[in-house]
């Protein structure tokens, strides 16, 4: 099927129209897929929603910048993998020849001057090296009868496109992974070993990619480079190593054959550039306005808690959303071993371990927490809380600093059985200092996998006679008919002990906590109906609740429709 043919099909997209003129390898991809699994429908990146998860034959194309396609399909019957595919669609990689020249051109033009660590400054220098080392020519160019010494590279203007592509890629991004770097929709990047590279999509959930490593041999080389650039070398002596990427992604590799039987292998959970808000959690049913609202009322009256759950069930995702609630006057400490944790608090200092492998210069999660005692925190935030640094955790709170962490446990029983036992071991009597504890999962409702606050725990103390740790399931997820369950007034521990004694509240007019419980929920609701669901926007209107008071910001949302 040519252009002509995709073109003067019925109902094509203007917009596919358009890129099909423009990317001519674009119309080659389309003519050779097109019998075998269908023409695909074609949207805007940001035109993607959560509503397409439901979908099961899809066949999807959508942009992803710099000449970057990305097509979602099902593959035709017969095929055995059970994987959806993913399929990127890059400009065509130019004549081996043309790169062997401007990678000449180039290892002469540039200094140690021009090194720089910002990955937008290296990419401006390499573009203003290779625009100097060549001059765009209107026809093409037999790259073979070019000879290095040529003062200035004649380049095909098409060529060009394409090798600025590939130099950027190469030189200042991740390579053969870029256009997953690209892709905001991405969530994990899963290299097994040789072979194909799967991805874990936000909407479209596990996929097989068309990008793999085609033996152990270009595998290692790539996990070698990508180590070297991060600035964490692996070897045979260290195969293993975490990092932080760039753009904040969070790295894991293993180097070599001797821990990994399928030979290198890595993970990449990619970092989104805007966390998702509390509104939109309530939204998709994460969790309901009601005990967000609760959350809100906790964390406004520095209450210490743990978001808890297993692997991937959106632990970190609901840590960053419920921070908006922390005082937005707060000077709030937060400590990671990968940079994961995003505020918008315009006081906030960020404390990230560093493993050298040498004990005397690494800085590990206890030396940071213990730091963070020193600098007056009004709230300290652990990315995750797994080790030895929980017994600093607990002693921030016994000393009235708040902690706000997540913790993997599937349970409140498992959670306590962990804190409790090797190698942590807090005593069962420091467990009242913890305030509240969130349990999140991963759970698959009509064959999607959706994320829900299974329940939120209030911790009442530790109880001498029978050895046990005394808890309140305060709200609990009805998986049956996916709503939450609020035991009602008169069933928080935390509302009527802790913070109505703050808030000078009577035990006659408790009611006053309940209905301040609804109005909050009340103005997260109206947040939600008018679709506010940009993180700093949702930040922006919670900052407005301490100017105006929440019953009038309410009253002004409902009435204006705006903040």
């Amino acid at each position: 099927m040519s252009f002509s043919m995709l073109a003067r099909r019925r109902n094509v997209d203007p917009r596919l129209y358009k890129a099909l003129r423009t990317y001519p390898y674009l119309a080659k991809y389309l003519a050779s897929v097109a019998r075998r699994v269908g023409f695909p429908q074609f949207y805007d990146t940001y035109e993607l929603n959560y509503d397409m998860k439901k979908l099961r034959d899809i066949n999807i194309l959508y942009p992803v910048g710099d000449g970057i396609f990305i097509h979602v399909y099902m593959p035709p019957e017969g095929t055995v993998s059970g994987y959806r595919k993913y399929i990127a669609i890059e400009p065509p990689k130019p004549d081996p020849k043309l790169v062997e020249l401007i990678e000449l051109k180039l290892a002469d033009a540039i200094s140690e001057s021009d090194v720089s660590e910002d990955p937008e400054e290296r990419r401006k220098i390499l573009l203003e090296k290779l625009s100097r080392a060549i001059r765009v020519v209107d026809r093409p160019v037999d790259y073979s009868r070019v000879k290095p010494t040529t003062r200035k590279i004649p380049v095909y203007r098409t060529d060009y496109m394409y090798l600025k592509y590939y130099i950027i890629r190469d030189k200042v991004g991740l390579g053969i992974l870029e256009p997953f770097l690209h892709d905001p929709w991405i969530e994990d990047i899963t290299c097994k070993g040789v072979g194909p590279i799967y991805l874990v999509h936000k909407i479209f959930g596990p996929l097989e990619t068309n990008i793999e490593f085609r033996s152990s041999e270009e595998l290692d080389l790539f996990v070698i480079r990508l180590s070297e650039r991060i600035g964490k070398p692996v070897s045979h002596a260290r195969p293993i190593v975490d990092a932080t990427l760039p753009d904040g992604s969070r790295l894991n590799l293993v180097y070599g054959s001797d821990v990994s039987l399928n030979g290198s292998n890595f993970t990449i959970r990619k970092f989104s550039k805007v966390p998702l808000s509390i509104t939109q959690l309530i939204a998709w049913n994460t969790m309901d306005e009601r005990i967000a609202a609760y959350l809100w009322m906790l964390l406004n009256n520095s209450m210490s808690g743990f978001i808890c759950g297993e692997t991937a069930s959106g632990k970190t995702t609901t840590l960053n959303a419920i921070s908006v609630f922390i005082p937005p006057t707060a000077k709030v400490v937060s400590i990671e071993d990968t940079a994961e944790v995003q505020l918008p608090h315009p006081n906030w200092v960020r404390e990230l371990t560093r493993d050298t492998g040498s004990k005397e210069s690494s800085v590990t999660m206890f030396d940071l927490l213990r730091a963070a005692l020193r600098q007056r925190p009004n709230y300290i935030i652990v990315g995750e809380i797994r080790g030895p640094e929980a017994a600093i955790a607990f002693q921030a709170m016994q000393t009235g600093h708040p902690v706000l962490s997540t913790f993997h446990a599937a349970s409140v029983e498992r959670l306590i059985q962990r804190l409790t036992g090797d190698p942590i071991n807090i005593p069962k009597t420091f467990m009242d200092n913890l305030n509240f504890v969130v349990i999140q999962s991963a759970v698959w409702r009509e064959g999607v996998m959706v994320r829900r606050v299974l329940s939120v725990n209030e911790i009442l103390g530790y109880d001498p006679k029978s050895n046990v740790v005394i808890y309140i399931p305060v709200f609990v997820w009805d998986p049956v008919k996916d709503t939450f369950i609020f035991r009602g007034r008169g069933a928080s521990y935390l509302l009527e002990e802790k913070i109505a004694i703050m808030k000078g509240v009577s035990r006659k007019d408790m009611r006053r906590i309940y209905e301040e419980l609804e109005l909050r929920a009340a103005f997260l609701r109206a947040l939600v109906q008018r679709k506010i669901f940009n993180y700093y926007d949702v930040w922006r209107a919670i900052v407005k609740t301490y100017e105006l008071g929440i019953e009038a910001a309410l009253k002004r949302l409902k009435n204006e429709g705006t903040l």
